[in-house]
């Protein structure tokens, strides 16, 4: 009973000491953000879990069952899986055409649709609706449910064709669905390894901030345990001591960590904002105990975290002048370093063969970044203490004894500063370096976004198989829309180096790609024809500065490509060739696209994987400031306390206003502003606006401003906690 009792008072008296330390209020809440934001993170990694897990599900159920892999079977239906593009990004389109009545019906699917009718999933049926292009595929009759979709947001259609769509050569024979062939987003979105590896970037800042909130306030901390280990007491009295002072918060922040997995599975489903892409609750629902399990998990890693940091305190060396004096000289070395790594690292690569020493360059160029990225710090930090003497001047005019103070403080200790600023600067810095990665394409995608900001949608490929008769073709280019000029495109019929393709087409279609109209061959060179029908022969024919030109009615024989350029140069009507193709032809006997489409497409693709990254890494850089103003909050409380006296000899508190707005909120401010500079230069060498490599000014401003909103808080939150902090301080003698 007794040493329940003892317990009991070493719980409440950490619980009354942390209350009574200076910044015990201000440790509680980094306490509780730290649990929050682990608990985020942990329940982040079950939520990815979940969803992958009921895509598998949902794919496998659905997957179209070949007669290929059950021969013993029989056939009750055609299929053809296919894809379409909208708004820059693909997904599947599975034509089904019953042989039986028997024919089972895939998962979220009441009835088959009719030749020439269409299911869609609600996110497709609403883009189609958006783009006034509902009938896309036939008449929709209706929308499939969320049982036969891998994702609530996936766009996904079943199309019965009409008879003219179909074409038994191009089907293959099915006995039913589930697990079969993939279709749908499984192809599309990145494997569950690649997002638990950006959930990192969340992670790690959270455990960063679980530091800093453990160790705030530890000079008092660390008194009363030498005194409980003095007295007797052993590691569970300390840990008992500990966990008084931390339990209320850890618990709290967990619980409020853990409210978004609760809300979302309450929640009908979940859409993410920016990235586009919405969650399941039926997935998060089954997951349930996972989620209860990362609550209960971040709150005892940081308690437990909380026994393990705070042992006993132990006597250390005092740091000499020397010592002190020597780290001041190192921060001036390294401001003096900065604008030397800044030149070097923005013009030293670029002078390299990128085709020779891409490798090194790229070498060369991380390892700059990085080492500016640890001397600007130290850059600002300087530049504040060159300012600190005159501040104090000034001071002495105004009588702003916080600005007098702040002033001398910050020249005397450039090292303080600089962990000050260390946080915002990296922050930026990071953040435009990682969103650059994530924009980066191959070259055949960059050749393609090349191609696109060259001539638009002014120019289409069109590709036609050779099933097509010579009168189907002809039939096909007579319903084009007007203003759409076709030319047919022959493959060289020589050999060699100086090969070159053979375009031909009426005079009309001629003109309108500025060429001569004659009967016979002639060569040209792309100085003189159209830039549109040039970047469409770049994916053509390897030989575009010279082709040869003829005049022909009619073809006589079907080629394999045209090119469609609009007569007034303006862009094609992409849909209504589309529908024309779809309409008139069997499936995948012709396809247009704009030139290089498909290699866009994919880059798109990992563009929309790459925005996870900044998804979770720019709140990621965000928790890390958090951290680094916690710290710094902690560091102005210790400097606050030696001011203390000055709200006697002022009789005003407004002081610690001033005080704070000169130690924090300033230095935070000229922190920003350089590290955006310094990020948009750092950004320069990788920047290809050709090639869709462009720094982000939105997303460099967004965090710039929130880091900026984080400094103001840091300096309202110092000030008001210094305030309550000199209430305490009684003078005393010796």
């Amino acid at each position: 009973m007794r040493r329940q009792y003892l317990s009991w008072q070493l719980l409440r008296m950490g619980w009354a000491g942390g209350r009574r330390t200076g910044g015990g209020h201000i440790r509680a809440v980094a306490l509780v953000l730290a649990a929050a934001v682990l608990a985020l993170g942990l329940s982040a990694v079950a939520a990815t879990y979940a969803a992958y897990d009921g895509i598998e599900l949902r794919s496998a159920a659905r997957g179209v069952l070949y007669q290929d892999a059950r021969p013993d079977q029989a056939a009750v239906a055609l299929a053809k899986p296919d894809f379409d593009e909208l708004d820059g990004r693909q997904f599947s389109v599975v034509y089904v055409r019953p042989q039986s009545s028997a024919m089972p019906l895939p998962p979220g699917v009441d009835r088959w649709p009719a030749p020439g009718e269409a299911l869609l999933s609600p996110a497709l049926a609403k883009a189609l609706d958006d783009e006034h292009d509902l009938d896309r595929y036939g008449r929709a009759i209706g929308e499939i449910s969320s049982e036969g979709l891998a994702s609530p947001g996936e766009r996904y259609a079943y199309v019965n064709p009409s008879d003219r769509q179909l074409n038994a050569k191009n089907f293959l024979p099915v006995v039913g669905f589930g697990d079969g062939a993939v279709t749908g987003d499984k192809l599309f979105i990145s494997d569950r390894g690649r997002l638990l590896t950006a959930l990192y970037l969340l992670l790690l800042p959270a455990a960063v901030l679980a530091l800093v909130a453990v160790r705030m306030g530890s000079a008092g901390r660390d008194r009363r345990t030498a005194l409980v280990s003095a007295l007797g007491g052993g590691r569970w009295h300390r840990a008992l001591l500990n966990l008084g002072e931390s339990a209320l918060p850890v618990v709290a922040g967990a619980m409020v960590g853990t409210l978004p997995a609760l809300g979302a599975m309450a929640s009908r489903d979940v859409h993410l904002p920016w990235i586009n892409y919405s969650l399941s609750s039926v997935d998060l629902r089954r997951w349930w105990p996972e989620f209860a399990l990362a609550g209960l998990v971040s709150a005892g890693a940081l308690l437990l975290l909380v026994c393990v940091v705070h042992r006993p305190a132990k006597q250390r060396k005092a740091r000499t002048t020397r010592l002190a004096a020597h780290s001041s000289r190192m921060v001036q070395w390294a401001a003096m370093a900065c604008p030397i790594l800044i030149f070097a690292t923005v013009w030293g690569p670029a002078s390299l063969d990128p085709e020779q020493y891409a490798a090194l360059r790229m070498q060369l160029y991380n390892t700059g970044v990085v080492t500016v990225m640890a001397t600007l710090p130290c850059a600002v930090a300087v530049g504040a203490a060159a300012i600190g003497p005159r501040l104090a001047r000034w001071s002495r005019r105004t009588g702003d004894a916080g600005a007098l103070v702040s002033g001398r403080h910050t020249a005397a200790h450039p090292a303080v500063t600089a962990r000050l600023v260390a946080g915002v600067g990296i922050a930026l810095v990071l953040v435009s370096q990682v969103q650059l990665k994530n924009v980066q394409f191959g070259e055949n995608a960059r050749a393609a976004q090349a191609t696109a900001d060259r001539v638009g949608e002014s120019v289409m490929l069109m590709k036609v198989t050779d099933h097509l008769s010579p009168a189907q073709v002809a039939s096909l280019l007579s319903r084009m829309p007007t203003g759409v000029e076709p030319l047919a495109v022959y493959p060289s019929q020589n050999a060699g180096p100086q090969a070159t393709a053979l375009v031909r087409g009426t005079c009309p279609s001629l003109r309108a790609a500025r060429l001569d109209c004659s009967p016979q061959p002639e060569t040209i060179t792309s100085r003189t024809a159209d830039q549109r029908l040039v970047e469409a022969l770049r994916w053509i024919t390897t030989d575009v500065d010279h082709f040869q030109v003829q005049q022909a009615d009619s073809p006589s024989q079907a080629p394999e490509r045209y090119v469609l350029l609009s007569s007034d140069g303006k862009d094609l009507p992409y849909a209504e060739i589309q529908h024309i193709l779809r309409d008139t032809l069997p499936l995948a006997a012709a396809t247009a696209e704009t030139p290089g489409a498909g290699w866009l497409v994919g880059s798109r693709e990992a563009l929309a994987h790459g925005r996870w990254v900044l998804f979770l890494g720019v709140p990621g850089v965000l928790i890390v400031a958090l951290a680094v103003a916690l710290a710094n909050l902690a560091e102005f409380l210790r400097f606050s306390r030696k001011l203390a006296p000055l709200s006697v000899l002022t009789g005003r508190r407004r002081v610690y206003y001033s005080a704070a707005a000169w130690a924090l909120l300033v230095p935070l401010l000229a922190a920003i502003a350089t590290s955006t500079i310094v990020a948009e230069w750092l950004a320069a060498p990788q920047e290809r606006a050709a090639d869709g490599i462009e720094l982000s000014g939105n997303v460099l401003g967004a965090t710039a401003c929130a880091l900026a909103g984080l400094a103001v808080l840091t300096w309202w939150w110092g000030s008001r906690a210094a305030i309550r902090q000199s209430a305490q301080w009684r003078p005393y003698g010796e």
